[in-house]
């Protein structure tokens, strides 16, 4: 053995340390590369504690004519809160007969790595959109629940909901009338319901034109805004039957008929087969959901990687483990709206 050389063990064991090593190098790089669906869509931000609390704050109070000479300087409160975010962990892990340990570490984008990796983003998908729907907790000690405008179970509905913590400030929705229902006490978000315009309807033009047009009322959004809107392929298909559609110019039929995102008045559309889809008598109301970043965030307290050992309690057989510790919370209803949409 020359002078300068390094011995790592005998025959097998050597070459299937040499493996993991290059397993956990080129892994970080081949991952780089990869992500979910919602994860660029949201606000981003990292966590290093079990608990972490973002401040809100709120709108100044209206500005007052000075009529008195002299008179005591004008003092103003403006609001503010917590939203609180906890992290959660999530793992997935398999045990790779030694056989195969060398064509599944010598490639970082193999068929085994790469589908615990797809499982981490889908579990990080889930996640957002439950996390979208759920509770947030807010307030000064953030331990108040916040929660979203309507529930699962509230269907059937022909009108915007609107949640009384994002009513808006110049033109208040201050009371149930016309097409609003204000969903009052410490509620928020925005909830187009599956009957707004036509019973039963799946997703229309009008619904489009509902959330837009309450979500610039309560100016959460400007004129030029362009919204993300996560929707399945079942309305997908219902918006190429609608004229709007059909009378568009080519490249928006074209992209939206081969189910590339494209945009259309005011909404970017992006397909995503997990969005809740909640049972009533009815039919079935899929839950598509409508923001912009600012109305989720996600926290890392440790990014989705893999790792790869031997298990000495398995008679040394290789392990290949994926894990991901992340927190989510809605952060601004006013951003944060959904259209339902009836499947049958």
């Amino acid at each position: 053995m020359p002078a300068n050389s390094v011995y790592t063990g005998q025959g097998s064991s050597a070459i299937e340390e040499a493996y993991v090593r290059q397993f956990q190098e080129g892994f970080e790089k081949a991952y780089q590369q990869e992500t979910s669906i919602l994860d660029p869509l949201v606000d981003r931000d990292t966590q290093a504690s079990e608990y972490k609390s973002w401040q809100r704050i709120g709108e100044a109070e209206e500005m007052t004519e000075d009529t008195t000479r002299y008179g005591d300087n004008p003092v103003s409160e403006i609001p503010h809160d917590n939203r609180r975010i906890s992290l959660r962990h999530f793992e997935i892990g398999r045990y790779i007969d030694p056989k195969d340990l060398m064509k599944v570490v010598s490639d970082p984008s193999n068929a085994y790595s790469q589908e615990l990796l797809k499982s981490g983003k889908r579990k990080r998908d889930d996640f957002l959109i439950e996390k979208y729907f759920s509770d947030a907790y807010t307030g000064k000690e953030g331990s108040t629940a916040m929660s979203y405008a309507v529930s699962a179970t509230d269907e059937n509905s022909d009108k915007i909901t609107v949640g009384e913590y994002s009513n808006g400030s110049s033109n208040k929705i201050s009371a149930t009338a016309g097409r609003y229902t204000l969903a009052s006490g410490d509620k928020e978000g925005i909830s187009v319901g599956a009957n707004f315009g036509t019973v039963g309807a799946g997703l229309t033009i009008e619904k489009l034109k509902a959330l837009r047009t309450a979500m610039l009322r309560i100016e959460a959004i400007q004129p030029e805004t362009n919204l993300p809107m996560l929707l399945t392929s079942y309305q997908l298909e219902e918006l190429l039957a609608e004229d709007e559609i059909i009378n568009s110019d080519y490249s928006v039929r074209k992209n939206l008929a081969e189910g590339n995102v494209t945009t259309f008045m005011g909404y970017r559309f992006i397909l995503c087969e997990r969005l809740p889809l909640s049972s009533g008598s009815a039919g079935d109301e899929r839950r598509c959901m409508v923001f912009t970043p600012k109305a989720l965030k996600l926290t890392i307290g440790e990014d989705l990687k893999g790792d790869m050992w031997k298990d000495p309690s398995k008679k040394n057989i290789p392990y290949m483990l994926f894990k991901q510790s992340i927190g989510a919370s809605r952060m601004w209803g006013e951003v944060a709206g959904e259209i339902r949409c009836t499947e049958t």
